[in-house]
């Protein structure tokens, strides 16, 4: 009998620590891999902002300065975006931006839906100036949005990188640029291309001058230029001239 005994005692004991064992917690990679796989974001973001930008014409050489531009943030984080290999997701302003200037409602951009809705028009004039004065509820606010909109409508939102035109111009602040004009003829702020760079200046034609490429900021130096001829074989393109801007704080 004390045999029998001491021979079932040690499988009971067994049986008694297996229902101790208990499942271990699945880590946070594990279970966010786990919510992707249910998500078939086919054509994603990537695609689509790469999508956005030649149906826009941006050449491929140009996409990041481009997207820099648009946004305000470095190239090499405009890069993550659309990375061939591991894309990233851009921040929520940046993205804003995006949809902003694709005109395009934010399920399509991330590829959660097959159709595509525009945004409300003045919605994104709004975003831009609610940046600039705050609650854009206001009847006077409207009336704003409507007056930029009716100036310049057409034209393409951009949003200033750098100090060059401080104060007039701040960092972050969203300009409208019409594209349409892609010669210097007249005195005025231009959007301007050299050497893959993107910049602002204020260009004034003066006799026996030249073209002169000044920044608002003092501290930079201005730049006089022979003629329109002589710029473009330097390599200074013009994207567009400024009509107007919004002054907003630093982001």
């Amino acid at each position: 009998m004390k045999k029998a005994i001491q021979q079932v005692t040690p499988s009971v004991a067994v049986r008694n620590n297996s229902k101790k064992l208990k499942r271990s917690p699945a880590s946070p990679k594990a279970v966010q891999k786990k919510l992707e796989a249910n998500f078939d974001l086919h054509p994603g973001l990537r695609d689509r902002i790469i999508a956005e930008m030649d149906r826009s014409k941006i050449p491929e050489d140009r996409r990041l300065q481009y997207l820099s531009m648009l946004t305000g943030r470095a190239i090499q984080t405009a890069r993550r975006w659309i990375d061939e290999e591991k894309a990233g997701l851009p921040d929520l302003l940046s993205f804003a931006r995006l949809c902003f200037r694709f005109d395009s409602d934010a399920n399509w951009m991330l590829g959660l839906t097959q159709s595509r809705f525009p945004l409300p028009k003045l919605q994104g004039l709004a975003v831009a100036l609610n940046h600039a004065v705050g609650d854009g509820s206001s009847d006077w606010f409207n009336q704003i949005a409507a007056q930029i909109e009716e100036q310049a409508g057409d034209c393409e939102v951009r949003y200033m990188l750098g100090d060059d035109m401080e104060p007039r111009i701040k960092n972050g602040a969203a300009m409208w640029v019409d594209t349409s004009i892609t010669e210097i003829q007249t005195n005025g702020v231009y959007l301007l291309e050299y050497q893959k760079r993107i910049l602002v200046r204020q260009v004034e034609i003066r006799i026996g001058e030249g073209l002169v490429l000044s920044c608002e900021n003092v501290r930079y130096k201005p730049t006089s230029i022979k003629d329109a001829n002589a710029a473009k074989k330097v390599g200074l393109r013009v994207i567009g001239r400024i009509k107007l801007s919004i002054i907003t704080e630093k982001f």
